[in-house]
């Protein structure tokens, strides 16, 4: 009986200590599949990572003032693609996986993703997302080559003259 309690016990402490899952789990998922399911194609996305309608009104409106400023220059920011983190992937390997999710905010969440080009190397993203609606969006993204954030990013390359 002994025995039958202890089982019982350490069986109840592994269920509490599994996390309960994110709420906002599914809907996540779907904004990052939208997202990062170009690069599962031989062509990729179509646009840059900037055009793909996945981000917050926010950082839409930021991205169309960025894109309107350098016009058809190259920039830092638009030599790779941002959700990608890469010039160059294999579709055929590329790969991403949603770790984290956590809450800081009512309407405000960090998620945590890793992403492989289809090289072997997995880089990690940081991706704000805001609920707009019923979807959660993409406010901010930051990673190895943006590390203070795309929209940081935009905002310093606004305040530099395109081409130089």
């Amino acid at each position: 009986m002994n025995r039958l309690l202890k089982t019982t016990a350490f069986a109840a402490l592994l269920i509490a200590a599994v996390p309960a899952p994110n709420p906002n789990a599914a809907a996540v998922d779907l904004t990052l599949k939208q997202a990062y399911g170009g690069y599962l194609k031989e062509s990729g996305p179509s646009g840059g990572d900037w055009d793909q309608p996945v981000f917050s009104a926010a950082t839409t409106k930021l991205i169309k003032a960025w894109k309107k400023h350098n016009g058809g220059e190259l920039t830092g920011l638009s030599s790779y693609g941002w959700l990608c983190e890469c010039q160059d992937w294999q579709h055929s390997k590329f790969a991403w996986r949603r770790t984290a999710i956590r809450q800081l905010q009512k309407d405000v969440l960090v998620v945590t993703v890793k992403v492989n080009a289809g090289f072997g190397d997995w880089g990690t993203q940081q991706l704000t997302m805001v609920k707009e609606g019923q979807r959660w969006l993409i406010d901010d993204l930051s990673s190895e080559s943006a590390p203070f954030g795309v929209k940081a990013a935009m905002r310093q390359e606004l305040t530099e003259k395109p081409g130089s």
